[in-house]
């Protein structure tokens, strides 16, 4: 529930104002604020809590002070456990009366906040000698000024690049001047000559930089010898992509005339370089070793410049000093080697046709490993990188398309580094048997009809080309009850036939779809091919009168002509299917009715105009619909308790039905059901004409059906419906199939068709056009499936 602002300061201003006057309104109850984050309602605070704010994207925000601004509050304001957001600090603050000071719930005391003016910048001094190569003592040490505004704790740190460096910590009490003693450590690693300035000090206040920067001068060492660069010899060895390590170094022999602290380095070539320091103790020839850091990045000879502190130029240095980087180097061995992927006569290598190569890498560095050509294929690692010593494997990757089947040799070669010979057996397996299935070639014989078993006619003719000759095996998959299958050797290639026969009893009537497949290698072999099934001949009751049930109709007209068209229901029609053979019932009740439907087996029953089923005739027509499994196409409209009665005894509701003479198109809804969307059309979301002007309507339909259409759009008035597992349908006009293919009246006879009897939709009342006679057959056509599905016929109704 969201709380407008206005709300807010009520409850505020409600609070305080109940605070001050106690006496004179009650106190509240402890409060819970949400913002519209938060879906629930209001809420009292949780307990032992007098306000409680709840948010999933806000937070509370404090006032917001300056150091100076929160000293500036008056000390008779000053209360316990103010609170405010020290924006100097960045920290929450509050006032501790026992303590008669601001704390910080950063820590107590808060961060200091302090810095080095101008004038005690110029009083930063560095204590003692600092010397190149002498680690720093208790007598190194860095003098700093400071002066502090807000009190706290604090760490000053001052360091250079050259080695060394200065830090300490601790807490100001109070604001005021200190001198700060930082003590030093490190080595220097480099001094300068008289007149230098020396290192730059970069000074940090609570990691804050200072605008400050004092500088140190560092002696140069006084030491001085002479580098024999004859002398100077590498070790270990070198290799590409390899970082040096304790055994890469530089021996280097000197003469040392003058000791103290000494340094030596080369420049970085190739990726790597050598130094060393140190402290020459005593005078006279002695041998040093200079470490070598970094990865050689190329094979070769590289030479080296070498530069040291020594205080005599000449002898100080030696240039040319050559060490070698080894190049690739490896041997194969192709007697492990693993074959990877599947190799066969006539089938492109790919990514997966591959070949583990084990290699002896003695140098690294980067190579290309390849095999001659053969049998239509060659293997290549292409550019490969060594980076390891030792037993390893290296990927060769296959390309081209074997020509024959066998063990196929290779003759393996590598440039640069390969030493040695060898020789890669590849097996590669001849073709098994192989063809293509011409899809659109299939063709079937026999006929298909449910409950008729298949025999030797029911076959599938599949043309093939083959190119590998062997057993082969084509079938498909088992739809509708019956599958096709083949096998046999193919001995020789090129066009050919399989003949597929067909096994087992179709179930239903309709178009089936199945998978041909067969066992060839090449691909190319998979097709599907349709079969239609003819539904069983069908068995339709027309309760009713005139032109309104099939039984009564005559030929040219609709309710009759479009069951009547082959065209429409036939072997080849839209719904193939054997025949219908319609029965006229007429006016039949109670067990006359029953009678009807038990001695011819009906499947279908379409209750037209003026049939207005007694008590009798509905607990028959009820345990037809749910015990029997047949279909009921229910157009009543001429007796809404007989209606309603029919209505809730085959679907178990309470519907109430009512009469209207308004209404001459209803809206068919967009809703997805084989009556919209059946093989005559689909008519989702257009309309249906009602026969003259007393339709009826439904209202209070239960879950267990689908609207398919309501009165002149009124959601709540369903015109028709079907039920969701049961074979009835109901739609309130009992003149919804009336029409002909003559008649162009725009509030009568709604089910226009041709002459032959295919459905037609009719341009209706208002300039609406109506699809009756379209809505018509797809319902029959739902009812032939679904009564090829589901009626049992050996079923007799008591």
């Amino acid at each position: 529930m969201k709380i407008g602002i206005h709300k807010i300061r009520k409850i505020a201003f409600a609070m305080v104002f109940s605070l001050l006057s106690c006496s004179v309104f009650a106190q509240l109850e402890s409060t819970k604020i949400k913002d519209g984050s938060v879906s629930s309602g209001a809420e009292k605070a949780v307990p032992g809590a007098l306000f409680e704010l709840e948010s999933t994207n806000k937070g509370m925000l404090t006032s917001r002070l300056t150091t100076a601004q929160r000293d500036a509050i008056s000390a008779a304001n000053l209360t316990d456990g103010l609170l405010i957001f020290n924006t100097t600090t960045g920290c929450f603050d509050y006032w501790s009366k026992a303590q008669s000071v601001w704390l910080s719930i950063c820590g107590t005391p808060p961060p200091a906040v302090f810095d080095i003016s101008t004038a005690q910048c110029n009083l930063v001094k560095a204590n003692g000698v600092f010397k190149q190569g002498e680690t720093l003592t208790l007598a190194n040490y860095l003098t700093i000024p400071v002066t502090v505004t807000q009190p706290g704790t604090y760490t000053v740190s001052a360091t250079t690049t050259n080695g060394y460096y200065f830090n300490t910590s601790g807490t100001f009490p109070n604001a005021g001047t200190y001198v700060l003693n930082l003590p030093g450590v490190g080595t220097p690693n480099n001094g300068y000559d008289v007149g230098n300035v020396g290192d730059a000090v970069e000074i940090s206040l609570n990691g804050k930089d200072a605008a400050c920067t004092p500088h140190i001068f560092v002696e140069k060492a006084n030491v001085d010898f002479a580098i024999s660069c004859a002398a100077i010899n590498a070790e270990g060895s070198y290799f590409i992509g390899i970082p040096l390590n304790a055994s890469n170094k530089l021996t280097v022999s000197v003469n040392v005339t003058n000791t103290g602290f000494w340094s030596m380095k080369t420049n970085t070539v190739n990726g790597y370089s050598f130094s060393a320091t140190g402290t020459f103790t005593a005078t006279g020839t002695q041998t040093i070793e200079l470490l070598g850091t970094g990865t050689p990045t190329a094979s070769g000879i590289n030479n080296f410049n070498l530069s040291s502190n020594a205080t005599t130029v000449a002898g100080a240095s030696c240039s040319g000093i050559p060490v070698t980087v080894a190049p690739v180097g490896y041997t194969v061995n192709c007697a492990n080697a693993i074959q990877n992927g599947t190799y066969m006569q006539d089938v492109t290598l790919v990514a997966g046709n591959t070949i583990t190569l084990p290699i002896n890498v003695t140098a690294t560095g980067q190579t290309t490993i390849t095999s001659t050509t053969a049998n239509g294929i060659s293997f290549t690692s292409g550019l490969v990188n060594l980076s390891t010593l030792g037993e390893q494997t290296v990927t060769l990757l296959g390309s081209g398309k074997p020509v024959s089947g066998g063990i196929t040799d290779f003759i393996v070669s590598g440039t640069p580094g390969f030493t040695g010979t060898c020789t890669l057996k590849v097996t590669i397996a001849g073709q098994p048997v192989a063809y293509t299935t011409n899809c659109s070639g299939i063709t079937t014989s026999g006929t298909y009809a449910p409950g008729i078993a298949m025999s030797g006619t029911n076959t599938m003719t599949v043309p093939v080309n083959v190119s590998y000759v062997g057993a082969y095996t084509i079938n498909t998959n088992t739809v509708n009850g019956i599958s096709f299958s083949a096998s046999g050797t193919f001995a020789t290639t090129g066009a050919q036939n399989v003949v597929m026969t067909a096994t087992g009893t179709p179930l239903s009537g309709g178009s089936f779809t199945y998978a041909v497949t067969a066992n060839s290698t090449n691909g190319g072999s998979a097709c599907n091919k349709n079969i239609s099934f003819v539904f069983r001949t069908m068995k339709v009751l027309g309760l009713g009168g005139g032109m309104y049930q099939p039984g009564s109709a005559g030929t040219a007209e609709a309710s009759r002509a479009i069951l009547a068209s082959t065209a429409n229901f036939g072997p080849t029609g839209t719904v193939q299917i054997q025949n219908i053979q319609i029965i006229n019932g007429a006016y039949n009740e109670g067990t006359a009715l029953r009678n009807l439907i038990n001695t011819n087996n009906i499947d279908i029953i379409v209750l037209g105009y003026n049939h207005t089923p007694n008590a009798a005739s509905i607990a028959v027509l009820n345990d037809f619909v749910k015990n029997k499994k047949g279909v009921l196409i229910h157009s009543q409209e001429n007796n809404t308790g007989s209606t309603a009665d029919l209505i809730n005894a085959v679907c178990g509701s309470s519907v109430s039905v009512s009469g209207t003479g308004t209404t001459n198109t209803n809206p068919l809804l967009n809703v997805s059901d084989p009556i919209l969307e059946g093989p005559f059309g689909n008519i989702k979301g257009l309309n249906a004409g009602a026969d003259v002007n007393n339709s009826y309507y439904v209202t209070n339909v239960p879950a267990n059906v689908t609207t398919l259409a309501t009165q002149n759009g009124n959601a709540s008035r369903i015109f028709s419906f079907r039920h969701n597992t049961l074979g009835y349908m109901y739609i309130g006009d009992s003149g919804w199939t009336a029409g002909t293919s003559s008649n162009t009246s725009t509030d009568t006879w709604p089910a226009r068709i041709t002459t032959t009897g295919i459905p037609q939709s009719k341009p209706y009342m208002g300039g609406v056009t109506v699809y009756n006679s379209i809505m018509y057959a797809n319902t029959m056509a739902w009812a032939i499936k679904y009564a090829q599905e589901n009626v049992n016929s050996s079923y007799m109704i008591p």
